[in-house]
Parts: structure tokens; sequence; C-alpha cells
């Protein structure tokens, strides 16, 4: 795993081709996934929530448009990624409600019990302290608070698993470098994906930092899961 700053100058990187090649090189099945993870929360309102490495803010965008009244904030190591994600924000009509902050996941600079509802979209794998980064989400949501982490499962199984793991290998090294212009950044994001932590492995560190009522949910043929808990 390299080192915090070497993955955010990675993401700074590629920030500008980030978005389109999310959606090209995942066929469009990625805005799914997000939209998935926000309404797998269910109905809510006056909710505070956290979306830790936010990125371009996908997820915190999604989020609060389907939350009317709730307080929204994002943060992410990367500063590239916030520029794009408040572009994003201010074209959303949404800046008042959603406030971004260059911040890193193994520090969260919330006081404890500050949130109800804690998101991460496909930052977990890129940590480098998993049980940290899990730990320091217990530490910042209320008794009560839900998490709910979206990412790359590195098991799949039969000829859709033996396609995907030669999609990882080739295509999404080679068409990301091209296009991104940075192929030592796409050659690490598919590498991370199969070096990555086994959904019960997930679920164990989860339940080893406090959360319970901990569920894992295979989408798309387990590429990614949503794992949720409570604190």
């Amino acid at each position: 795993m390299p080192a915090n700053r070497d993955i955010a100058a990675l993401f700074s990187s590629i920030s500008g081709r980030y978005d389109f090649l999310n959606h090209f090189l995942s066929l469009n099945i990625d805005k799914m996934w997000r939209k998935k993870l926000v309404r797998s929360l269910g109905v809510s309102a006056d909710h505070r929530v956290l979306d830790v490495c936010t990125g371009t803010g996908d997820i915190v965008i999604e989020f609060a448009k389907n939350s009317k009244s709730s307080q929204c904030f994002g943060i992410d190591f990367s500063g590239k990624m916030l520029e794009i994600a408040q572009r994003k924000v201010e074209k959303s009509g949404l800046g008042r409600r959603i406030r971004l902050m260059q911040a890193d996941a193994m520090n969260i600079p919330f006081d404890e019990e500050f949130f109800d509802v804690v998101f991460m979209g496909f930052g977990m794998r890129n940590l480098p302290d998993t049980a940290k980064g899990i730990q320091e989400t217990i530490r910042v949501l209320k008794k009560g608070g839900k998490v709910l982490i979206l990412e790359f499962s590195p098991r799949q199984s039969g000829l859709a698993g033996w396609f995907y793991k030669i999609y990882l290998k080739f295509v999404v090294p080679v068409l990301g470098g091209y296009i991104s212009g940075d192929s030592n950044a796409y050659r690490y994001l598919a590498t991370s994906i199969p070096d990555f932590l086994e959904p019960e492995k997930v679920s164990q560190l989860m339940k080893a930092q406090g959360y319970t009522n901990i569920k894992a949910t295979p989408l798309t043929s387990g590429i990614v899961y949503i794992y949720e808990g409570t604190k």
C-alpha cells in the first residue's frame, strides 16, 4: 500500500478524467451502485451525514437530493478531487446544504458522536489502516447511528469472475492509463481490488471496532458489496 500522501497525489493526478472513467469503465453501473448505497438507508430526515473519501462528491450529492432537510458533509484528502466536487455541488443547487473539507479519513476532524450517518464509497481499500479507518467512522457516529460502506470485493466466482479478473488485469490499466494519461494510477487502482479484504474479513473488522447488526450485501454478482453497521 502506498503512503497516504502518495495516494492523495495519485487521485489528484487523475481527477480531471476520474468521473468519466468511472462511468466508462463500469459501463455506468457505478451510478446504480451509489444510488443503491444511499437508498439502502431508507427514508431519512434531519440527519447529519458525513461522506468519507467523498472524491468528486457523487454520494453526498445523491444523499442531499433524497433528504431535503439533512446537513451533509464530505471529506477527502485530495484537493483536486474536492475542487471538482465543489463545482458539482454548486451546479446541483445544494451549496447551502453540503460542506466539503480537505481532511484525512484516518483523522476525521469532527467531535465524537457528531453524525447520524457515515458513508464511504470506494475509499476503504485505499486506507493505510483499514481497522483505524473503521474506528474513526464509529467514533464520530452517535449511538444508534449507521455506517454504510460501498467497496469492491476481491471475490467473484464462475465465468463472470474469470472475465472480471481479466478485465481488471488488462483492460482497466490500459484504457484507464491511456485516457487519464497516468498508467501507474490505473495500474494501482486495478491491483488494489484483488489485493483487498474478503467480505467476511471486512465484517469482522467492523464487529471488532464495535459495530452491531452488520450486513454485507453483494451487488452485480459480488463485484461490489454494501456493508452496513449500527453503533
